[in-house]
């Protein structure tokens, strides 16, 4: 019988994928928290994620590595990302970056020289494809003309605006410090301004939400013709104040069969509008899928740089996973070197990931030997389906990942 929290189809799997749990090699030596310098067998780095952690103001339902009133950090912290670059550059091998990911946070609060500075770091240091995917999260709230001529001039050619939703209702719940319009004015303007590929993120089981509401929401979302789509369940994280506020009883879940009808009304109304659910959270039109994220599901290595990112990298048969201090003043003050901690993953543990994560997209995944038992499992409930020698989520697997996720890891 599959658990009634199925519904925490968000974030739950890629969250449970970076969580860190050390493990130990030999007699209880530690593990190395990441690959030597130089490692001649380590695949290149192909992706970049570089977050960027500032907030007007910290959202309640927000449990990332963000911070609000810090402005004045921001020149200081952009040198110091270009300084982990360098050394990462020397440190490490990378091939050409298939993909860069402006992430956070706010990287739309930016001043547009810092954008600028920013971009052009990266490419003095590394080599780009002729046609690498360069995206970048903006608040409808911190998006004007000037700055996305700027962006686009500086070489972003993907847009994320974090709408979340066109109810007022919602998104006071959220604490979102736009509109609807301000949020139709942004796209507006980005597509004025020459972006020809914007994704928009919105987000379903709010309270005070409805069927009817979010139905609005998505008649407007879709008017506006975005090339992809990222739609996620609310999920109320432990330490954040939406928790507290549930907690104390200020605000109560959207039940979970309206939970399950808002989602039914999601994919059904994306499906008629040629959007192709390809993960678990994300849409797109054809040729708009996220390259950047699909390199996460297929466990491609990834550089992470800055306050709290993650990076990933292996060799075929070890893989490690390593991550930078938080805060962002310890971060500066630590520049070139910020890592905070990090992971080496035995094989099984590594299969495992690859397998669980692969099985957020339809595209599936060859699953490593040792996960037949398990797979037979999630075949029974429906979960997963076999094309040969490749498994892949099925419909009712996309909506119920935690539960893959779980049997897997």
């Amino acid at each position: 019988m599959i658990a009634s929290s199925r519904l925490q189809i968000a974030r739950g799997a890629e969250e449970t994928a970076k969580r860190p749990t050390p493990l130990l090699e030999g007699a209880g030596s530690p593990a190395p928290t990441r690959p030597e310098p130089g490692s001649d067998h380590l695949r290149p780095f192909s992706q970049l994620y570089l977050h960027i952690p500032f907030c007007k103001h910290k959202c309640g339902y927000c449990d990332f590595n963000a911070y609000a009133g810090m402005s004045g950090l921001m020149r200081d912290y952009v040198e110091a990302l270009l300084i982990e670059l360098e050394e990462a550059s020397r440190r490490f091998h990378f091939t050409r970056l298939e993909s860069v990911y402006l992430g956070g946070g706010t990287p739309s609060l930016l001043p547009p020289e810092l954008i600028a500075r920013l971009l052009a770091g990266v490419r003095a240091r590394f080599a780009l494809t002729s046609n690498a995917e360069v995206t970048l999260e903006a608040n409808p709230a911190s998006t004007d003309p000037e700055k996305l001529s700027t962006w686009l001039e500086g070489g972003v050619n993907r847009l994320s605006l974090g709408l979340q939703s066109f109810d007022r209702s919602a998104l006071g719940v959220l604490e979102r410090r736009s509109d609807g319009r301000m949020a139709e004015g942004a796209f507006k303007d980005a597509r004025k301004e020459g972006f020809s590929n914007i994704s928009i993120d919105l987000m379903y089981a709010v309270p005070s939400q409805t069927k009817r509401s979010w139905e609005a929401t998505l008649t407007r979302a879709l008017a506006l013709e975005p090339d992809h789509i990222s739609a996620y369940a609310l999920t109320f994280e432990a330490g954040t104040l939406l928790e507290r506020r549930r907690r104390e009883g200020m605000i109560e879940e959207v039940p979970e069969d309206l939970q399950w009808d808002l989602l039914d009304v999601l994919v059904d109304r994306l499906a008629a509008a040629d959007y192709e659910r390809y993960e678990v959270s994300s849409f797109a039109r054809e040729g708009s899928r996220s390259r950047h994220n699909q390199g996460y599901w297929r466990c491609r290595p990834c550089y992470g740089a800055g306050a709290g990112a993650h990076s990933y990298a292996t060799d075929g048969s070890r893989s490690w996973r390593w991550w930078n201090l938080a805060q962002p003043r310890r971060y500066i003050a630590s520049a070139p070197d910020p890592i905070a901690d990090g992971e080496r993953l035995e094989r099984d543990r590594a299969d495992a990931e690859k397998l669980m994560l692969g099985l957020r997209s339809v595209a599936g995944v060859w699953p490593a030997p040792g996960f037949e038992s398990r797979l037979l499992e999630l075949e029974r409930l429906g979960l997963i389906e076999r094309r040969g020698d490749l498994v892949a989520p099925t419909r009712r697997g996309l909506d119920l990942h935690n539960q893959i996720a779980l049997a897997v890891l």
